[in-house]
């Protein structure tokens, strides 16, 4: 039998380690969220069920660990019979050491394209794609099996490694500049038009009004292509959106985050459907986001689902969301949930004027948590709207809740201070109005 047949058995072994290892990697981090519907749910289920367990934690560590060793072990008794009786001079070690190291070139340079194009094109993280394991298995193990067998060819006493390296060089070529010319692996970023922007944001400390400042800079959005490149490109937009304060822009890119499977678009959107004045469209964007026929919704899933309908004035989704967040495994009592308020206020409004520096644009906030930190966070943007002639703004169509607010300026304005400010804005059933006493920003 020739070597290279040899290595078919200690390849696939090393294969299957391999395989094993990237199938717990992808495995999703809780299944009680929103995850896409795909039909490889079942395998990624067990899994994620097995792998919870901790003595089937442990026992897949063992099993992983044995296969590598076992393969290991067979690749070195295979490695000794090689060299068994023979006698090395200088050039021998130089040479065989140089052929190792090609081949060690060529393994990494392997995974490298594997991992490129199957991890960020044909499976992308949270695909679920059954067949994602079985494409692991036949791919890595073709590499464990290409480098056994060359570095046993290069091994022997009549060295054959040359050909056999040379193919693989042409295959991993070939794959790279495939992937280069249809997927754009590798492709740098290219630049884009930059601009910068100064943010005021208005805080509360110990009941008593502050503020925070950020000079941050805002790229132009990239365009979103099929390919490597394609969620770099989603997540960029939203911050992109999220930077130039625009919730109608924001949600259409979530909404095109979410269309592509990801998982960060689902979240953002979801937290922002909780923050943003109730409006058929945020409840159309909120019914795309509780899908069922296009996505598979835990019970963390289903509560949070059950709170947006709530804030979005629905009560009649809010409490079938919640009956299913309690009936679903590891349910969520729907007494924790509180869905009472929701809905748009009469008139539910802030307004306010602001003299002395005019704001290029002034922004909404909402703050669920007392103690989240004043951000220019996408997921609470509430709206968005430009002071009048006489820097006259308001906000209206607003839900009971806690807000604050946040200014954009032209970088040149320099440092600035808000006089007038007095802290939080709350609105609720009591008070369904604000109207701010006049602030004014002055360059400090």
């Amino acid at each position: 039998m020739t070597d290279a047949r040899r290595c078919v058995v200690p390849a696939l072994v090393a294969g299957a380690a391999l395989t094993a290892m990237l199938f717990a990697s992808r495995l999703p981090v809780t299944l009680d969220f929103i995850l896409p519907r795909r039909a490889g749910w079942p395998l990624f289920v067990l899994g994620f069920e097995a792998l919870s367990n901790p003595t089937a934690h442990a026992a897949f560590t063992v099993g992983v660990t044995a296969l590598f060793l076992a393969a290991l072990a067979r690749f070195g008794w295979l490695a000794a019979a090689a060299m068994r009786g023979r006698s090395w001079s200088a050039r021998d070690f130089l040479s065989r050491g140089f052929s190792l190291a090609l081949v060690l070139i060529l393994t990494r340079w392997s995974g490298a394209v594997w991992f490129e194009v199957s991890q960020t094109v044909w499976f992308p993280f949270g695909s679920l794609n059954p067949w994602e394991p079985f494409a692991n298995l036949v791919a890595c193990s073709a590499i464990a099996w290409a480098a056994m067998a060359a570095a046993l060819a290069g091994l022997a006493p009549r060295r054959t490694e040359t050909r056999l390296m040379a193919s693989w060089a042409l295959l991993n070529a070939t794959a790279a500049l495939l992937a280069f010319v249809a997927y754009g692996a590798w492709k740098t970023e290219p630049a884009r038009a930059e601009s910068r922007r100064l943010f005021l944001v208005l805080t509360e400390e110990e009941g008593k009004g502050g503020q925070a400042a950020y000079d941050l800079p805002i790229r132009a959005e990239p365009p979103v292509a099929h390919g490597v490149g394609r969620l770099t490109a989603l997540r960029a937009r939203y911050e992109t959106r999220a930077k130039l304060m625009d919730p109608i822009g924001l949600r259409s890119a979530l909404m095109l985050g979410v269309k592509h499977g990801d998982e960060l678009a689902r979240t953002l959107l979801l937290a922002h459907l909780s923050a943003a004045p109730p409006t058929p469209q945020a409840s159309g964007a909120l019914g795309a986001l509780a899908d069922e026929s296009a996505h598979r919704i835990g019970a963390v899933g289903a509560s949070r689902i059950a709170l947006a309908y709530a804030h979005l004035g629905d009560a009649a989704q809010a409490a079938l969301w919640a009956k299913r967040a309690e009936s679903a495994p590891r349910g969520i009592p729907a007494g924790l949930l509180d869905l009472t308020g929701g809905g748009a206020l009469k008139p539910g409004k802030i307004s306010g004027r602001v003299d002395g520096v005019r704001p290029l644009q002034i922004a909404l906030y909402r703050k669920t948590d007392p103690a989240a930190p004043y951000l220019l966070d996408a997921g609470a943007l509430a709206a968005t709207v430009e002071p009048d002639a006489k820097g006259r703004f308001s906000f209206s169509g607003l839900a009971a809740g806690r807000y604050y607010l946040a200014f954009a300026f032209n970088p040149r304005a320099g440092e600035l201070k808000v006089s007038g400010h007095r802290g939080d804005l709350t609105l609720d059933s009591r008070r369904t109005a604000l109207e701010l006493p006049a602030l004014t920003i002055r360059p400090r």
